[in-house]
């Protein structure tokens, strides 16, 4: 009753609603808890990793919100250089998480038959008739742009900032026991060894799809070692290990202009308030975004972030690390 009374209430009154709620709470929330020791490099305090789901056409074929693939893809096509541009700008690298379609320069109609399909469903997407596959255009990356893009990955390797390029899946496949048969999760994965192959590069990092976790044996099995998964009572912690040998690191705020309403420095003051928790608290912040939202949230908010990142880095208080690089660094230090 409160929930449906609240939707229908002016975006202008939302808006206040959640000012005031945010400000009243605790939010974000830490977690108490982590089975690993806390490890930072040169005595930093804090940790912060960003990730982008990077998926063009393929993440909202199945939605249940109407949103144009085409559209989507395209607008994702023209945002990644203004973010590429402003990572090189303040030196921040990131996690690509990248749909392993876009890695391919073309396709034909049958390639992918030998890939095992996710059965029917309703949930998160509404995928209840037809084939997983039937958005594919069987085309190339110049003809069909939003659905392959090698073009924007080699300019994302091509970085000045060092970025890293992890797993988002295949084809964008809903991942959770309930829904993916292990079968299904195999034959994306192996889908995931070829693209390594081809391109000389490893998976070690992965998040799930619209949110939708699970299968976390298979991804042990295919390597990944690290993955970025949401959860209801905190979003600062350092990052623990489950109970499949996978480091987990739980899902932060999305980086968004949420109400048009607040002055942008107001928004970004929320984002502030979690990386000096996170410092605080000996705990990672884990932002992130979809590469298709609205260019405003690239060119007024984004920008604050990582000016101020980057400025916690240089007074030697914030590590500013990839997922990959964070494996690597425990690993080491082990």
């Amino acid at each position: 009753m409160i929930k449906r009374t609240y939707n229908r209430l002016p975006i202008s009154i939302k808006s206040k609603i959640s000012r005031l709620n945010y400000w009243l709470s605790n939010k974000p929330k830490v977690n108490p808890w982590t089975n690993l020791e806390k490890k930072f490099p040169s005595n930093t305090k804090g940790g912060l990793f960003i990730s982008a789901d990077f998926e063009l056409g393929w993440a909202v074929r199945f939605s249940k919100l109407n949103k144009d693939p085409e559209e989507f893809g395209m607008r994702e096509r023209e945002n990644i250089p203004i973010i590429l541009g402003l990572l090189e700008k303040y030196n921040i690298p990131i996690t690509w998480s990248t749909v392993g379609h876009l890695f391919l320069e073309s396709c034909n109609k049958g390639d992918h038959d030998w890939m095992q399909r996710i059965p029917h469903f309703d949930d998160h997407w509404k995928f209840t008739k037809g084939d997983w596959f039937d958005c594919d255009p069987y085309s190339n990356y110049k003809l069909a742009p939003a659905w392959y893009a090698p073009d924007l990955i080699k300019e994302i390797r091509g970085s000045t900032t060092k970025q890293e390029l992890a797993y988002h899946t295949f084809s964008h496949i809903d991942c959770s026991d309930k829904h993916c048969p292990v079968d299904v999760i195999e034959d994306e994965f192996k889908a995931g060894k070829i693209i390594e192959e081809q391109w000389g590069i490893k998976f070690q990092s992965l998040t799930f799809p619209g949110g939708k976790a699970g299968n976390f044996a298979t991804l042990k099995k295919y390597g990944i070692e690290i993955c970025r998964h949401r959860y209801k009572d905190f979003e600062l912690s350092y990052p623990f290990m489950n109970e499949y040998g996978i480091i987990v690191t739980p899902t932060g705020p999305a980086i968004s202009i949420k109400y048009k309403e607040w002055p942008i420095h107001y928004t970004f003051s929320q984002y502030k308030k979690a990386i000096d928790k996170a410092i605080k608290t000996g705990t990672f912040l884990h932002l992130w975004f979809h590469p298709s939202q609205n260019e405003e949230d690239f060119t007024l908010l984004l920008p604050l972030i990582l000016e101020y990142a980057s400025k916690m880095r240089e007074k030697g208080l914030l590590w500013v690390t990839t997922m990959g690089d964070f494996v690597d660094f425990y690993n080491t230090r082990t």
